[in-house]
């Protein structure tokens, strides 16, 4: 006997939502929109290049919420609630980690200055903050290749992505709490620079916005790929007290990301002053979300 498509389709849908219930599907939700603000930042990057005050401002904004967030609701909240040496353990426990992890991440800088084939001199030439922006756009145009620069933006998409796997795990751990919007927005306001850093040397290397806007989403999208891991082998195994203090050493992890790898890119732009504009502001944007979601 025929089956009409549409039962067929309506079956196969039941199918698909009969594989993750609701908690899950929310947990997909924001670690997706999480990982997706990577392709705001790659559009920034396509749109108009940021030049190093803007950058160090977004890098700050991402420093301030990211920090503000751990201590504020990860850490001071959880230590009332569960007590200071487990939660404190639990909290340095993420961010030793994370620091014993970090030099195992492929990091484009280093192997593209490894490989670069330029001297010592000339990098410092290009990398002189005494220059102006057009100045040291011409002689990176004359010293990198267009091959080197998608090499670059490669790798970057790369190590970004093995860093956005255990995000989307955080935050499918927190969306069974009520900070789940609130660890979504946080990690999804540093996943900007994130976005501009990969698609940046893409788009100069290959001149294609469409290119280096989808490698960057494909990065982002390892976040709820991470989500997916947690919720389907991690799940079972969570207490609410083993969730707590989960998210308390993933409150570490934030912020060893925060002092490993934000705050010396933010320093690197050579904009102190707007640097600390964006923590102050990041921080004070993540305190009023926190005061309205209370």
């Amino acid at each position: 006997r025929r089956v009409a498509p549409s039962v067929v389709v309506a079956e196969t849908t039941r199918r698909r939502r009969a594989m993750l219930d609701d908690g899950e599907r929310r947990a997909m939700t924001l670690s997706t929109l999480a990982g997706l603000a990577t392709t705001l930042g790659a559009v920034v990057a396509v749109w108009k290049k940021p030049d190093a005050r803007a950058m160090a401002f977004l890098l700050g904004v991402a420093i301030g919420v990211m920090t503000s967030l751990s201590f504020v609701e990860l850490y001071a909240k959880n230590v009332i609630e569960h007590g200071f040496w487990s939660v404190t353990a639990a909290t340095l426990g993420g961010a030793g980690t994370y620091a014993c992890a970090a030099p195992l991440l492929p990091n484009p800088e280093t192997h593209h200055e490894a490989n670069a084939g330029t001297p010592p001199n000339e990098r410092t030439t290009m990398n002189a903050t005494s220059k102006s922006d057009d100045e040291k756009d011409a002689i990176a145009a004359g010293r990198v290749s267009r091959a080197r620069l998608l090499r670059l933006g490669i790798l970057m998409a790369f190590a970004m992505t093995l860093h956005n796997l255990p995000e989307g795990f955080a935050v499918a751990c927190a969306s069974y709490t009520t900070i789940g919007p609130t660890m979504a927005f946080a990690i999804g306001m540093h996943n900007v620079p994130e976005g501009i850093i990969i698609a940046a040397p893409v788009y100069a290397a290959t001149g294609s916005r469409s290119r280096a806007i989808l490698l960057a989403t494909a990065s982002g999208l390892s976040e709820p790929v991470g989500a997916l891991i947690a919720l389907k082998f991690m799940k079972p195994y969570l207490t609410p007290t083993r969730l707590e203090h989960l998210l308390a050493g993933t409150g570490g992890i934030m912020v060893a990301v925060c002092a490993l790898e934000l705050w010396p890119e933010a320093r690197k732009c050579g904009n102190s002053d707007n640097m600390y504009r964006g923590v102050i502001f990041g921080a004070a944007l993540m305190m009023l979300t926190l005061y309205l979601g209370a």
